[in-house]
C-alpha cells in the first residue's frame, strides 16, 4: 500500500500525521470540497488548506489537486483512500465501543453474512453465544457479498462469512485478507420427497420439465446454473417463483412438482428441517468456497474466536462430516 511505502521511507509519520488529515482524504474521495470539510470538521477553510499542505510535506508527495472548481485527489492520494477510510471508520467505531465497554465488559461483535449463510450457519452459534454471554451483543449484517466486503475493508465489520464477491478483488485487497475456507460450495437442488428423484444420480436435463423456484436473476447460484445449461446447449428454464432461500424451501415442501435451486448450505439446512430430498444432480455445478474472511492486521476478539469454533461445528453438523 502507498501509506506503507511512505512509512518505510520516513520515520516522521507516526509523530506528524493526524487523524483529521485522514478525514480530509476520505472526505475528498467522497466528493466534498475543502469548504464543505471545514464546515463538517468545525474548522476554518485556511486551517483545512494548511492541514492538507502539512500532510503533503510529511508524505513527500502531492495528495490533493487544487483547481478552480474545488479539489480532487492525485493518483498518490487515490492510493491512500483505503487506508484513510479504514483508519477513520475504525476510530469512529472504537469511540462507540468504548461507550459500550463502560457499560459492559464484552464488546459488540459485528458480522456480515448473506441471508443463506446467516440462516444455515450462524443461527445456532449466535444463539449459543447469546446464552453463554448475556451481556454480549452480536449484530449480523445481511447483504450481498460486494457490499459486505466493502464494509469489511472499511473496518465496519469484524468478519464476513460467505463466498468471495462477484467483483474481482485487487491484489492489494486480497493481501489485506485472512481467509479460512469452511467448505467447497456448489449449486444444489431440492425437491419434494414424493417426486421420486432422490437416491440416484439425476441428469440436469431431467429436471427441465418441472417448475422452478429460484433466487434472483443476478444471484451467483442462478448465474452458475445458466452457464452450466448453456455449456450443455440446454434451454434455461424460467423461474415460476423467485424468492429468498427460506421461501424457496417452503414452496418446494408444499407440494410435488417444484425444483428448488440453492447454495449447498441452504439446501442441506432446509432439506433436514422440511423433510425434502437433496438431489444428486450431474454434472455438479461448483461455486466459490464459503469461508471466514477478516482483515489480516486485526486479531479477532475472544468472542469472535468462540463464534468461529461454533461455526465450524455447524458446518460439521450440516454436512455430516
Amino acid at each position: 500500500m502507498a501509506l506503507a511505502t511512505a512509512a518505510a521511507g520516513s520515520g516522521k509519520l507516526l509523530n506528524r500525521l493526524r487523524l483529521k488529515q485522514f478525514e480530509l482524504i476520505k472526505g475528498v474521495s467522497e466528493g466534498l470540497s475543502f469548504r464543505q470539510l471545514a464546515d463538517r470538521m468545525a474548522l476554518s477553510q485556511p486551517a483545512i488548506s494548511k492541514m492538507a499542505r502539512e500532510m503533503e510535506d510529511t508524505l513527500g508527495a502531492a495528495v490533493f489537486e487544487r483547481h478552480r472548481d474545488g479539489v480532487s485527489l492525485t493518483a498518490f492520494g487515490q492510493s491512500l483512500v483505503h487506508d484513510a477510510r479504514l483508519i477513520v471508520n475504525k476510530l469512529a467505531r472504537l469511540e462507540s465501543e468504548l461507550a459500550e465497554l463502560r457499560r459492559s465488559p464484552i464488546r459488540t461483535l459485528r458480522a456480515g453474512a448473506p441471508s443463506y449463510t446467516g440462516m444455515s450457519l450462524l443461527s445456532r452459534p449466535v444463539a449459543l453465544i447469546a446464552a453463554r454471554h448475556q451481556q454480549a451483543h452480536v449484530e449480523i449484517i445481511d447483504g450481498i457479498a460486494n457490499r459486505l466486503f466493502d464494509m469489511l475493508m472499511a473496518g465496519e465489520l469484524d468478519f464476513v462469512i460467505g463466498s468471495l464477491p462477484s467483483r474481482n478483488l485487487s491484489d492489494e485487497e486480497a493481501a489485506l485478507l485472512h481467509v479460512e475456507v469452511l467448505y467447497p460450495d456448489e449449486v444444489r437442488f431440492i425437491a419434494h420427497r414424493d417426486m421420486g428423484l432422490a437416491g440416484r444420480p439425476v441428469a440436469l436435463e431431467e429436471l427441465l420439465p418441472h417448475s422452478w423456484v429460484m433466487p434472483s436473476k443476478d444471484s451467483l447460484v442462478r448465474s452458475a446454473l445458466r452457464a452450466a445449461l448453456l455449456k450443455k446447449k440446454l434451454p434455461v428454464p424460467p423461474a415460476t417463483v423467485e424468492s429468498s432461500p427460506p421461501f424457496i424451501g417452503a414452496v418446494v415442501a408444499e407440494q410435488p412438482g417444484f425444483i428448488g435451486l440453492l447454495r449447498s448450505d441452504s439446501a442441506a439446512y432446509l432439506a433436514q428441517r422440511l423433510n425434502l430430498s437433496l438431489l444428486e444432480v450431474r454434472p455438479r455445478i461448483p461455486l466459490p468456497p464459503v469461508a471466514i474472511f477478516r482483515l489480516r492486521d486485526a486479531d479477532p476478539s475472544a468472542l469472535a474466536v468462540e463464534l468461529f469454533g461454533l461455526v465450524r461445528e455447524s458446518v460439521e453438523t450440516l454436512f455430516g462430516e
